[in-house]
């Protein structure tokens, strides 16, 4: 059997099971959150063409200004340039593109004259409303809060992500048959089963909204974290001479921390059950929080809040080790070690996040363990015509996951609305009209491990282009931390990719062939005699980006 090429995708695809020609992958891609078409993308970064780069990201991501932002970017820790020198900043390329490239309009399916509610317009709904408007349905998003956006929009502080990057990017995502209503509260001011009777289907995405407070001794004086972010995005109040103490190490408890260090707090105190080697935040926010002077407390478990004098005692004691059960509860170990004091002028509690029912409101829905809604691989819930998204169904996720979740619960509320069983494929054509048809046999790529890239070397060694830093002045500095790349750089940065495991028609291999059985052609080298091959493996050797496979058993004598 001669060689096998695997070959990136030509056609844009919204949805798609597999594809024979990419049989083939990066570690970048396959541990994407939205399933981006990474290296296509870095292609065109790198001939500097940011507008055919966004509309790449666009079939995946309504959002990638933000996610660009945002996202803790687990692509970067796998990419395998890191064996030859840096990884590259794939969230960095995600931004320019973002910012410096021009949203192309796609054509949606025709009108099927079917109409879908979706209740929350935070990252999920407003990419399930995207693309469920791109398949020719008309939707109404309703949602409690004043603005779009959601989390993003009104829980992300300015100096990470820029309310207007939001504004902007929610804005286009509605574009189209989306009209939204806020200031409504669905079990509230109209009920579900209302909305069931007047709407072909129903998708519920309201994330996680009420919060998790400590049942401690004094839990009276804790301010909950997320109402406390969104209280300081409007109030911006000084906290000059005031001790902050927090409790919680998750994102939102580090967000809270730099919060208060920008509002001018005397000391910022963080307090978590997580020790500093497997804290649920990246590396770099870890880094940031030492830079910045946020003290760090780890393994603790606090106790009791009691008032003294105007000011709060925190106690917590020392733990060895913590663990959750099926039902979130927590066990946890403690230390042979005298209790933990500190002094605060305020706590915050960031200890978790919960479903509000209201939304639920004279509604039965199964419910997984943890109290979510729960849901089949279709997002269907056990009411008839009625589907959940984002963290409501799959528990406290990252923006990107709930982004994803939105755009493949679109798909299955097509799939419901027109009555197909079978999976399929959504793309684009050449005009952006954007094609619906059954999908093919499911295929899972290989994915391509540094080890197998035998001719790394066709790669020269590159710096890694990075973002410029601004740097933290303490009191009221909301300035975004992170300047984007330039033009200049995003083409470097963009040309390092080594293109894992999809071929870029280097021709390597066709000048390695010793039968010369390969040749060039329009869509890169091909088996030019296929009875004619060795398979002396020459190609493989000589191919820099892993992306030639032979199949076993050969059928031929070397």
């Amino acid at each position: 059997m001669p060689p096998i090429y695997s070959k990136a995708l030509k056609t844009l695809f919204i949805h798609h099971a597999g594809q024979l020609r990419q049989t083939r992958t990066s570690p970048c891609e396959a541990k994407c959150l939205l399933g981006n078409s990474i290296q296509n993308v870095h292609t065109l970064l790198a001939e500097g063409k940011p507008d055919e780069a966004l509309l790449w990201l666009h079939t995946r991501n309504p959002f990638p200004g933000i996610t660009g932002r945002v996202c803790p970017h687990p692509c970067e820790d796998v990419c395998n340039r890191t064996g030859r020198d840096e990884a590259l900043t794939i969230r960095s390329l995600e931004r320019f593109a973002a910012d410096h490239g021009r949203t192309a309009t796609l054509k949606p399916l025709p009108s099927s004259g079917r109409r879908v509610a979706i209740i929350g317009a935070g990252p999920a709904g407003l990419s399930a409303a995207h693309f469920t408007a791109l398949l020719g349905h008309a939707v109404d998003v309703y949602d409690r809060s004043p603005v779009m956006g959601g989390v993003p929009r009104q829980v992300i502080p300015d100096f990470r992500l820029p309310k207007d990057v939001v504004d902007r990017e929610a804005a286009a995502a509605i574009e189209g048959n989306v009209t939204v209503f806020t200031n409504v509260t669905v079990g509230r001011d109209v009920f579900l089963a209302d909305l069931l009777s007047r709407y072909d289907a129903c998708l519920m995405a309201v994330g996680l909204w009420k919060e998790r407070i400590l049942n401690i001794p004094g839990k009276e004086h804790l301010q909950p974290a997320v109402a406390w972010l969104r209280r300081m995005t409007l109030d911006r109040e000084n906290l000059a001479e005031r001790d902050v103490a927090i409790l919680g190490g998750g994102g939102v408890a580090f967000d809270c921390a730099f919060t208060a260090k920008r509002l001018n707090a005397r000391s910022v105190h963080l307090l978590c059950l997580e020790n500093e080697s497997c804290m649920r935040v990246p590396a770099d926010e870890l880094r940031q929080a030492h830079d910045e002077g946020i003290i760090l407390h780890p393994s603790l478990l606090s106790r009791s809040v009691c008032q003294e004098q105007g000011r709060f005692l925190v106690e917590a004691e020392k733990e060895t080790a913590f663990s959750f059960d099926e039902k979130g509860v927590l066990h946890v170990e403690p230390a042979a070690e005298p209790p933990f004091h500190l002094d605060a002028d305020f706590v915050i509690c960031a200890s978790g996040l919960m479903l509000d029912e209201t939304v639920l409101n004279g509604m039965e829905v199964e419910r997984t363990p943890r109290g979510m809604v729960q849901t089949d691989d279709r997002f269907r819930t056990s009411v008839p015509g009625l589907f959940a998204a984002g963290d409501m169904a799959s528990g406290p996720g990252l923006v990107a996951s709930a982004i994803r979740s939105g755009r493949e619960a679109a798909v299955s509320l097509h799939r419901f609305l027109t009555g197909a069983e079978e999976d399929m494929e959504i793309f684009l054509d050449a005009e952006q009209q954007v094609t619906a048809r059954p999908s093919g046999q499911p295929v899972t790529p290989h994915t391509v491990g540094a080890e197998e890239l035998m001719n790394i070397d066709y790669h020269e060694c590159a710096p890694r282009q990075l973002q410029p830093k601004r740097s933290f002045v303490p009191g009221l500095t909301f300035h975004e931390l992170e300047g984007g790349l330039s033009s200049e750089q995003a083409m470097k940065e963009a040309s390092r990719c080594m293109h894992c495991g999809h071929c870029m028609e280097c021709g390597s291999c066709v000048e390695s062939c010793p039968g010369y059985i390969l040749e060039m052609g329009q869509d890169g080298p091909f088996v030019a005699y296929p009875s004619q091959c060795w398979h002396c493996g020459c190609c493989r050797i000589a191919c820099p980006t892993g992306s030639i496979a032979y199949k076993f058993p050969l059928t031929m004598l070397l």
